[in-house]
């Protein structure tokens, strides 16, 4: 079973990454394909301010869920949904859960305690696994989504008893739990390669994988040069040309130059994560967000036996 495979068979995947590498749109193209595979699926945006989800589908997300295409729902799992959510767990009367969440020093206190914030998102996510066969979440850049999933430990340790304990070791079961997978997205590039790792060995040590994690090394160039030709750019590369050729070699070296920054962040990241990343080279779509998960949809697809007509809006 390949990486793509292994996340699609699982229950929740968390895809996080550096900002700019395309996590978004990955977390949009396995939700989709997930869907597509038959499993019922949900696509969590996770309390952002600037959902993207409508450039996407075309349709707004709410908190609860919006069905986008067959078998995938979209969810904007915001704080004051998840905390209005949360204190309904203990106060079934919603005339009262309005009157507490109105309580302005109530919602002082919620709102700046340590740690409450992803708590009770990450409980409206987990409460969510009930109805859906996989749950895709498009967390934060991967500094955010590490402090995320690590707040479960701190409230472990400081509740010795109650229902924030209780719900603390409830939300650690499922991030440490094998169908539990983070997908985490990469560019050939040092800084970013450089953010992963250091991201992989932090929850590494705070053991917050469950199922092996997975990488994908977004447009990446795949090898085309061999070694006699790299030899021929670099001596032409220093010889006077005239326009048109230096024109050419030029864009020999640069694809020299992202061919082997490739190959480095390939080697890097497999030795870190133990496997070879999933290489994903540049996709169309003309910088279109709908268009960009379309071609990435289809790219993952490939690999677990998804065609391009099994897909929605491809």
């Amino acid at each position: 079973m390949n990486s793509v495979a292994k996340l699609l068979s699982g229950r929740v995947i968390w895809v996080t990454g550096k900002g700019g590498t395309g996590k978004t749109s990955f977390a949009a193209a396995l939700a989709v394909v997930g869907a597509a595979k038959g499993r019922k699926t949900l696509l969590c945006e996770v309390d952002t301010s600037r959902p993207a989800m409508a450039a996407i589908f075309d349709k707004p997300a709410d908190f609860e869920p919006v069905t986008m295409a067959p078998n995938l729902d979209v969810s904007n799992v915001h704080w004051d949904g998840a905390l209005a959510a949360y204190v309904q767990t203990y106060i079934p009367v919603k005339r009262l859960v309005k009157g507490v969440l109105n309580n302005r020093v109530v919602r002082r206190f919620l709102d700046f305690a340590p740690g409450a914030r992803e708590m009770f998102i990450l409980s409206r996510i987990v409460a969510l696994l009930d109805d859906y066969d996989l749950v895709v979440v498009d967390m934060h850049a991967s500094g955010h989504a590490y402090s995320m999933l690590d707040i479960t430990r701190s409230a472990a340790r400081l509740f010795r008893s109650g229902p924030m304990l209780k719900r603390a070791q409830q939300l650690q079961e499922v991030i440490t739990d094998a169908q539990t997978h983070t997908a985490f997205v990469a560019l050939p590039e040092e800084m970013v390669v450089n953010e992963t790792l250091e991201t992989v060995e932090r929850m590494r040590e705070a053991k917050l994988f469950g199922g092996e994690p997975v990488v994908f090394l977004n447009r990446a160039t795949l090898p085309s040069l061999n070694d006699e030709e790299r030899t021929l750019l670099a001596r032409l590369n220093a010889e006077e040309l005239t326009v048109q050729a230096r024109e050419f070699v030029r864009a020999g070296v640069w694809e020299d130059r992202l061919e082997q920054a490739t190959q480095e962040s390939m080697q890097r990241l497999g030795e870190a994560f133990g496997h070879t990343p999933v290489l994903v080279p540049p996709v169309g779509g003309g910088g279109i967000p709908r268009h960009v998960v379309a071609q990435l949809a289809v790219a993952l697809g490939r690999q677990v036996g998804v065609s391009r007509r099994e897909l929605p809006w491809t």
